[in-house]
């Protein structure tokens, strides 16, 4: 199944985006779960004002599940994950795409 990361904000404002292809009954077991939990402890946190200038804000896409993890709440799952999917990249000669041209 594949998982899509993509890693916008910071300093330079710069979106990095990284893939991951993981097996179905990982992403079944590990990433849906955790990516539905996610979503829903977020909503209570939108307009809170927490959001903290250029820190980055990753999406995650999970199969049909679609989460947006700041990355002051990033825990270590989703941590393991994006590094797992950055590693991925680099092994194929990739840095991840970006979002400027």
């Amino acid at each position: 199944m594949r998982i899509e990361i993509t890693r916008s904000g910071g300093f330079a404002g710069m979106t990095r985006t990284w893939v991951i292809e993981v097996s179905r009954s990982e992403a079944e077991q590990r990433w849906i779960p955790l990516a539905e939990a996610e979503a829903g402890a977020g909503d209570g946190e939108a307009g809170s004002g927490s959001a903290q200038r250029d820190r980055f804000s990753y999406r995650i896409l999970v199969g049909y599940v679609e989460v947006q993890v700041p990355e002051s709440r990033l825990e270590e799952p989703w941590r393991e994950l994006i590094a797992r999917a950055r590693s991925d990249d680099r092994r194929a000669g990739d840095e991840g795409t970006t979002g400027k041209e």
